[in-house]
């Protein structure tokens, strides 16, 4: 048991590094605690030993003994469910990035996969009524994120080139694309891929956050439209059609205009 909190404490003190790295200062303090609780634990033990030393009632001191196990497996137990807690918020929870942000492709970590995806806390607080300017992802044949442009002429809040990115409220990511109905066959110099109208799940994070705050689904764009040139993941043979501008702001009008 001792060696097990012995090698729990060593997990712990990561975990504090990673979380006050990754910008979450109550979990760090929480795994700091964890940490030393097997010195609190020694602590504890010391003291009911040598108050046990003075006692002549056996039934007093087996008391204390077993009063020290109690303590031993509850100081177990509770490691083990911080440290459960632990694995899921490394593995699952976004983290904050320092980074200087520059331009809206600044914020394509927000749609990063669960274990790199960050949050900008620099980034202008989700609050009030909108406009609530808005960074928008897609995801490209090759498996890489680019921002999605808006239509000539929208505001600079629906994800505009020009748009301030410590000014964005939020960050609205396209999964990889489903496939829905075959369009047409596109023909390039060596091959031929056939092209359907894309699916997609569009999750909506809080920038500053990274807190989800809701999941929507649209579709790609109907045109039978081949692009010039494309690069694919390997063991990919079929295109999707994006979505359109239009087709973004039907879904995440009520999100950024509201």
């Amino acid at each position: 048991m001792a060696q097990l909190i012995v090698l729990l404490a060593a997990i712990s003190v990561v975990f504090s590094l990673i979380a006050f790295n990754g910008g979450n200062a109550p979990i760090g303090v929480l795994f700091a605690v964890v940490a030393a609780s097997p010195i609190i634990f020694l602590g504890y033990a010391v003291v009911t030993r040598k108050r046990a030393s003075s006692d002549t009632a056996p039934q007093l001191t087996a008391g204390r003994r077993k009063g020290r196990t109690i303590a031993l497996r509850v100081v177990a137990l509770a490691m083990v469910g911080s440290l459960g807690y632990g694995v899921y918020w490394v593995m699952f929870e976004p983290k904050a990035s320092d980074k200087a942000l520059g331009r809206i492709s600044d914020l394509d970590a927000g749609c990063a996969g669960t274990m790199a995806r960050k949050y900008f806390p620099k980034t202008a607080e989700h609050t009030g009524a909108g406009p609530h300017p808005v960074a928008m992802f897609t995801v490209s044949e090759s498996g890489s994120s680019h921002p999605a442009a808006p239509a000539g002429g929208s505001p600079d809040y629906w994800s505009g080139s020009h748009l301030d990115p410590y000014r964005v409220q939020l960050i609205a990511c396209l999964d990889s694309p489903g496939e829905a109905e075959f369009l047409t066959d596109c023909k390039f110099t060596s091959d031929s891929l056939k092209l359907y109208r894309g699916t997609y799940e569009v999750s909506v994070y809080e920038a500053r956050t990274g807190k989800k705050v809701g999941t929507e689904h649209l579709l790609g764009s109907a045109k039978p439209s081949c692009p010039g040139m494309v690069y694919l993941k390997k063991d990919v043979s079929k295109l999707h059609t994006e979505p359109e501008f239009a087709d973004y702001q039907q879904v995440l009008r009520k999100y950024v205009e509201q």
